[in-house]
């Protein structure tokens, strides 16, 4: 260790770093390839997983088949608007990891753009002038150029979160729809049979009870995502709510201070150190954003609040142990684990208990004051989403949507 170098880290530190912005330099808002690899070693835990026995899929396809049924009769509309069929596909951890990504790469991208600070200057001068700052052999203006290196790492930055998430959320997810996103384009229902079966038999549950609880859930929720008006509605909510992050260089100083006096030895160890993106921005605490937030929580409590009304009321006539395994999926999200918090808070979303219970007041409300007629009309137009007032008011959705075109505008 050179002893005249401020920490010890001659041209070390600033040819990291130059290392570093050449290997991840790319014009996309994301490092898609590397969010990716990392979703799937996350998933697989650096491990071969074996394929899905093909009759643990016969058998989820029995179940979708009866859920298909009872939940179009439940709903009053198609379960699906091909009118075909939805299918089953069975997969292991890390093809789950990578279908999601896949299925979810449009609205992933559109987020990552929201988040990125923008265009900068990259390259070997911008990682020379960062480590002669950070060592005190320049006075350039460090934050100016912590803007410059956000803006320039902010795609393989947000890759390792998105990938680390997804690849944690392939370890616990009980079906396609752990997260209420999207899938673009998708007639099929994506399952995980080990970690359904690890669940059956970590709360003692019966296994087809289960199986028939998580089929409905899925299709429920198929149902009203395959909606065209309510997938967009939530892909602009979930960009807008994105947008309201702004890189935050203060925090970026700290740890790359942190660094440069530290023991960093090798190109992995900073990668890891910039590993969280969430730590290098700030919420840009705005009217606008706090009414984009509001907005958001409003119709992820009403979609979820009506898919966990629908999948009890199918579960009341059709699953013999209804009560353990509600009371199970209950539990289970109120001792929500680390890596599901942060999928959330990486799209924005917000799950726990307290908005189902919202959600689901609001389903509730709607039927004691109108019937299943009023509630069929939630789902019809995008008009008829419920305002964030109007969910902790049914009756006043009920007035809205039932006034002549020209008064409900």
């Amino acid at each position: 260790m050179s002893p005249d170098v401020p920490g010890g880290m001659g041209g070390f530190f600033p040819n990291m770093l130059g290392d570093l912005l050449k290997m991840l330099r790319t014009d996309s808002p994301i490092q898609w390839d590397l969010a990716l690899q990392l979703a799937q070693s996350v998933a697989s835990e650096g491990t071969s997983e074996p394929n899905v026995d093909p009759m643990a899929r016969m058998r989820f396809e029995e179940f979708v088949r009866i859920a298909e049924l009872q939940v179009a009769d439940v709903i009053g509309m198609s379960v699906n608007p091909s009118g075909r069929s939805i299918g089953v596909v069975a997969v292991n951890r890390t093809e789950w990891a990578r279908r999601a990504l896949e299925s979810w790469r449009w609205l992933i991208v559109d987020i990552a753009r929201a988040l990125s600070p923008g265009p900068s200057a990259t390259g070997a001068e911008l990682a020379s002038a960062l480590g002669a700052s950070l060592s005190g052999e320049s006075d350039q203006d460090l934050s100016a150029l912590l803007a410059q290196w956000a803006s320039a790492m902010a795609p393989a930055m947000i890759a390792m979160q998105v990938g680390s998430v997804v690849g944690h959320l392939a370890h616990q997810t009980l079906g396609q729809y752990e997260l209420p996103l999207p899938w673009r384009g998708s007639s099929e229902l994506v399952v995980v049979p080990g970690n359904v079966a690890e669940f059956v038999e970590s709360w003692s549950l019966q296994g087809d009870d289960v199986t028939l609880w998580l089929a409905v859930r899925d299709v429920a929720t198929h149902a009203v995502m395959a909606r065209p008006h309510v997938a967009e509605r939530l892909a602009s909510l979930l960009v807008a709510h994105a947008a309201g992050f702004q890189p935050d260089p203060q925090a970026l100083e700290q740890r790359l201070a942190e660094a440069a006096g530290g023991e960093l030895s090798d190109l992995g160890d900073l990668t890891r150190l910039l590993g969280d993106p969430t730590a290098l921005a700030e919420v840009n605490d705005s009217p606008e954003l706090r009414r984009i937030k509001t907005q958001l929580d409003a119709l992820s409590a009403v979609l979820g609040g009506y898919v966990e009304w629908v999948t009890d009321t199918v579960a009341g006539k059709a699953i013999a142990g209804r009560s353990a395994v509600r009371e199970a999926m209950r539990r289970r999200r109120v001792e929500h684990t680390n890596e599901a918090r942060a999928a959330e808070a990486l799209f924005g979303l917000a799950l726990d208990v307290d908005q189902i219970d919202r959600g689901e007041a609001f389903v509730r409300g709607v039927l004691e004051r109108g019937g299943e007629v009023e509630l069929a009309k939630l789902w019809v137009l995008e008009a008829n989403l419920p305002t964030p007032a109007e969910v902790d008011a049914p009756g006043l959705w009920i007035e809205r949507v039932n006034l002549p075109p020209e008064q409900s505008r």
